[in-house]
């Protein structure tokens, strides 16, 4: 396995299921070595990848677990009742965001490989709300219908990928908010705007971002957070894909379960020693 020479990484979005990169990483970055020039990422994955490369990603598993164990809920409807947002991931997630990628994290950020984050503009010929019932219809409909590695049919009714680079954010703020607007997913995340227009998940047109690579930045290794048809994953040039062992036991936007996080991330460690011991093909069964 010491021959694989991977010059960059992509991580695909899933919410709490990315968790299961963190582990992948921790056990096989160090054992290649694993030192890409570019890594990519969109939603969560783009929350993991820079974690991983700012040296956060442990003490993210701590804080997580910790504020999961104190949340015993996914929607509070009495929050309604109050005018107040009845999700409480916005919060969760706008802390983690400020308390572990804070500005000596985005200092470690600028120095390590270039990491580009993908985000969905919406199509210029509707409004943010309805652009987000399109999207999120296209994007589900076509994941039901034909489960593809990459979605098509959003960015043929009009969403736009962008592409933002970590290293020109210039503070710790920028950062948080550039991770939020890659996962913005309402409901449970409010539209957010980046230069006075809405953005939405970057999953919308990637939920596994190649659109952030060029055709210089392979071989590339990429990590996806769900299983797929297998037979998806092979004979692709320069393009390693890999899928967990198994399904992870988080599911992706339940913040009141730190067992299943922790559960998903001891499989990460897991698939990253098979795919030390058996290579790629391993997973990707």
């Amino acid at each position: 396995m010491s021959d694989l020479d991977y010059r960059a990484v992509v991580l695909a979005g899933g919410g709490n299921r990315c968790v299961w990169q963190a582990g992948f990483w921790e056990v096989v970055a160090p054992a290649l070595p694993l030192k890409p020039k570019v890594v990519a990422g969109v939603s969560a994955g783009a929350y993991i990848a820079a974690l991983l490369l700012s040296g956060r990603s442990q003490q993210a598993m701590e804080w997580a677990c910790r504020e999961m164990g104190a949340n015993r809920r996914n929607f509070y409807p009495d929050r309604l009742l109050r005018g107040q947002r009845p999700f409480p991931h916005y919060e969760i997630y706008g802390r983690a965001l400020s308390d572990l990628l804070d500005q000596s994290a985005l200092d470690v950020l600028r120095q390590g490989p270039e990491l580009r984050v993908l985000l969905a503009r919406p199509p210029a010929w509707c409004g943010p709300n309805f652009a987000l019932l399109v999207g999120f219809i296209t994007y589900a409909l076509e994941k039901h219908l034909k489960g593809p590695l990459h979605p098509q049919w959003p960015s043929q009714v009009g969403f736009r990928p962008e592409v933002v680079r970590v290293q020109d954010c210039q503070r710790a703020e920028e950062l948080k908010e550039l991770i939020i607007a890659t996962s913005c997913t309402p409901p449970i995340l409010p539209v957010m705007c980046r230069g006075g227009e809405p953005v939405l998940d970057g999953g919308l047109v990637d939920n596994v971002p190649l659109a952030a690579l060029n055709p210089e930045d392979r071989p590339a290794l990429i990590l996806l957070s769900r299983r797929y048809d297998p037979a998806q994953l092979r004979g692709h040039e320069g393009l390693t894909y890999l899928q967990p062992s198994r399904p992870v036991a988080s599911a992706k936007w339940d913040y009141t379960n730190p067992d299943a996080l922790r559960r998903t991330k001891e499989l990460g460690w897991e698939d990253g020693r098979r795919f030390l011991e058996k290579g790629p093909e391993a997973l990707q069964r």
